[in-house]
């Protein structure tokens, strides 16, 4: 589906819930349903943080790369079931990435 079809659908049918399904390699996946398919869409809960070498000078060979809470996630809470209106930041996203898939 099209971005802009799933924003509307969402805003018209604000009692659409989302529902919870899995956590896998960081990703919160939520399933919608829209019309007469289920689509799943995963949100990211973490992200690549700094680098850090324990070398001051830099020169070291060992780096170690971190991976800290996403800064995308703010204070949202994430239940079971949502509303799916309130989740539609991650479903464009998700959407932009082709990771809004069609499941049902």
């Amino acid at each position: 589906m099209e971005k802009n079809e799933v924003t509307k659908y969402l805003f018209k049918n604000k009692e659409l819930m989302a529902y919870f399904s899995h956590y896998s390699h960081g990703n919160l996946y939520y399933n919608v349903k829209i019309e007469n398919s289920i689509y799943q869409f995963p949100i990211e809960t973490v992200e690549e943080g700094p680098t850090f070498n324990d070398d001051e000078s830099g020169l070291s060979m060992y780096e170690v790369n971190t991976i800290v809470l996403s800064s995308d996630l703010g204070t949202t809470r994430f239940d079971n079931e949502i509303k799916a209106s309130f989740l539609n930041r991650w479903i464009g996203k998700s959407i932009d990435k082709s990771e809004f898939i069609k499941i049902s």
